[in-house]
């Protein structure tokens, strides 16, 4: 190759580089490029053996990516295997007193790093960030290659199987580059950004803040350093500053730790006010800055009261949500900024105030869409679905991992460390990881609670139950056995006998698909069935709800789940490989009529929704309408003649009209007048001969 089409493309490089500079955190020393975009990508079976073939066929994908964006979705076999990506660059800023890492946000769910062919790590874990320092294994001024061997078969890692959700390969989030200079904020503190906000003390009138930053010296001889933190409000005025120095021998990461006092803290407060301060972090040497880095923190505290439930700043503040999976149809999980915006921005729509995120390490960027949401959070490692021998360090290492990744966000207030781990006989085994990732979460993040779910909900007294600060049970009642009209019984006879266990209805759902229609809303399915009537589904969700609505001692609950999602190993309700519990379709395309009951229930929004809409033709008889409101009685007309207003339901959001109709073709509208606007939904009925 000429030096003359050498240098054509190093100039290329460059450009494509100061082009993919996204991050917000850089200074003199630290830049952040996305290494995602094209990737040179290869599906085969080899062996994981540190190696790598040069022989294997090369195709062009897009980072983020995943193989398995249709077989997992398919129903039919999934390809769980190894497979190959490669990507090549030019460290053109030089080696010279720089280092380099590489951070890749997620992996699925074994990889293996090679630079310029040689091993550099591995990471074991579908969902949670990783990084790299590579800066001697790379060549100065000339291509360097990325390889990174990538299994998706199960493995001494967590989730134990891929019952309940599958287990997708690819780099399936965004990969960096980030070069700092030899003394640096720690990158490889578990790909944590480095930085620790620990709220030592919060009230109404004061706030103090214990900063902890990591700081490593890569050079060869000791440097005093001076470490600034400076937070900024709306303003950008600095409302609290401190100065620190510190002795950085070479050698390991170590940590300086910085107090901020703040009086009259504008407190981050969900919905209401999630007010945001802004913390510029400066590492210096001779007043010269080598390092920067910018966050954005929310100041607030809360507890949890065994008959108030969850209490904000103070105030009691009722948590109601949806748990949410990571994928779309026809692209898995390897998902974009638009589609993660997209699924917070329908749960905003709902009107949740808090979300699950199951059952594992969801992106960055939708607890950053959580934080500035006001929107709070359960996160969670996938220790779900039974124990797995051989695996409790890699359960420890997931933990850590997600709350040293995610510790400075405001949104979360809890970490969840199992799901239904309890399969056959295996038991002690399982309580036994569950106490070690109850202590390990408590010594890294003592201000937060830890929660652990179970379903063996009729057992009060199991072993597996109340290991950790909170309890949650997964309740299924009106699903997986039982009516509907049960859940209030058990809700009310666990807390009169437990007064003081705090606890939440972690998940609760039904299968709806809206291709199934049935006038019979009351006969419970079989859940392994082909036949899921959504008018059962909405049932099953108005009676849940009023049921957990008047519970306020319940700290929180979920609807399972805000999407339909896939799951390789099923063949119920009428599509394969697919779980229909979602109050949206897989393509998000159609909100189930159990959305709208509780966007009335839940949102400030008006709503005003005809029910059962898509069961268009009926037999002759009583009918009986219904409706969701959250803002006035609807009244009803049959082709543009008045037959009076509705009678409140099973609360004041649901609205009932029993009609007498013969057989013929109807125009069903329903109409509320509120503050000089006329609201209307409509649906054509067609009524035939019993």
């Amino acid at each position: 190759m000429s030096s003359k089409f050498t240098g054509r493309i190093r100039i290329l490089v460059i450009i494509f580089f100061c082009i993919l500079l996204v991050h917000p955190a850089h200074s003199q020393s630290r830049h952040v490029y996305d290494l995602g975009g094209v990737w040179d990508f290869s599906l085969s079976k080899v062996n994981i053996d540190g190696t790598v073939d040069p022989s294997l066929g090369w195709e062009k994908v897009n980072i983020p990516h995943t193989w398995n964006n249709k077989d997992i979705q398919s129903g039919e076999k999934v390809n769980y295997t190894t497979a190959w990506y490669r990507k090549t660059f030019i460290p053109e800023q030089g080696l010279e007193d720089k280092q380099y890492f590489l951070r890749f946000e997620g992996v699925g769910q074994y990889a293996k790093l090679f630079i310029n062919s040689k091993y550099v790590g591995e990471h074991l874990g579908s969902y949670s960030a990783f990084a790299f320092n590579i800066t001697d294994f790379l060549l100065a001024d000339t291509f360097n290659t990325i390889h990174v061997k990538v299994n998706n078969e199960l493995n001494d890692s967590y989730p134990k199987d891929n019952f309940l959700f599958g287990i997708y390969g690819g780099i399936y989030r965004d990969v960096s580059l980030i070069i700092t200079g030899d003394i640096h904020i720690g990158v490889t503190d578990y790909a944590s950004s480095g930085v620790y906000i620990h709220p030592k003390e919060v009230t109404d009138e004061r706030a103090v803040l214990k900063i902890q930053s990591m700081l490593k010296n890569d050079g060869e001889s000791k440097q005093l350093v001076h470490v600034s933190h400076k937070l900024y409000a709306n303003s950008n005025k600095v409302i609290a500053s401190s100065e620190d120095e510190e002795v950085l021998y070479p050698g390991g990461m170590i940590s300086v730790y910085s107090a901020l006092e703040i009086e009259q803290a504008r407190l981050w407060n969900a919905k209401k006010d999630p007010f945001m301060y802004t913390l510029k972090t400066e590492v210096s040497v001779d007043g010269n800055t080598v390092d920067k880095l910018v966050h954005e923190y929310g100041i607030r505290y809360y507890d949890i009261d065994p008959e108030q439930g969850f209490i904000l700043n103070g105030e009691p503040y009722r948590l109601y949500g949806v748990c949410r999976h990571q994928e779309w149809q026809d692209l898995g999980n390897a998902l974009l900024p638009e589609h993660h915006y997209r699924d917070m921005e329908l749960i905003a729509e709902l009107g949740a105030t808090s979300i699950r995120l199951a059952h594992y390490q969801q992106a960055e960027y939708i607890y950053e869409l959580a934080d500035r949401m006001g929107i709070l959070v359960w996160a969670e490692i996938p220790f779900v679905n039974g124990y797995k021998e051989g695996a409790d360090g890699n359960a420890l290492q997931q933990i850590t991992e997600l709350i040293k990744q995610n510790y400075n966000h405001p949104s979360i207030f809890v970490w969840g460390v199992h799901n239904e781990v309890i399969k056959g006989d295996m038991i002690q085994a399982p309580v036994n990881l569950t106490r070690e990732l109850h202590n390990l979460s408590k010594d890294l993040d003592p201000n937060r609670f830890t929660v652990a779910v179970s379903n063996i909900w009729w057992a009060h007294d199991h072993p597996i139950h109340e290991n950790a600060d909170l309890q949650g049970f997964n309740q299924y009642t009106g699903w997986y056995g039982g009516k509907p009209h049960e859940l209030e019984n058990w809700i009310n006879n666990y807390h009169s006998k437990k007064p003081d266990i705090r606890f939440s209805v972690s998940e609760y759902g039904a299968g709806g698909n809206i291709a199934h229609q049935s006038d019979d809303i009351q006969t419970v399915p079989k859940p392994g069935g082909q036949f899921f009537p959504e008018g059962y589904q909405t049932y099953y969700h108005e009676t849940t709800w009023n049921a957990i609505e008047k519970s306020p001692f319940i700290w929180a609950s979920y609807v399972w789940n805000m999407y339909d999602f896939s799951v390789p190993e099923w063949d119920r309700g009428g599509i394969k490989g697919r779980n229909h519990k979602g109050l949206i379709t897989y393509d998000r395309k159609t909100k189930k009529d159990a959305f709208y009951w509780y966007k009335a229930n839940w949102s400030e929004e008006a709503v005003l929704h005809l029910s059962g809409k898509r069961l268009d033709q009926l037999s002759a008889g009583n009918i009986q309408l219904k409706a969701y409101c959250n803002f006035g009685i609807p009244e009803v007309f049959i082709d543009g003649e008045s037959l009076g207003k509705m009678k409140q339901g099973i609360n004041e959001a649901q609205y009932l009209k029993l009609i007498d109709m013969v057989e013929g073709d109807y125009r069903v509208e329903i109409r509320v007048d509120h503050k000089g606007k006329v609201y209307r939904d409509t649906f054509e009925l067609r009524i035939t001969e019993e």
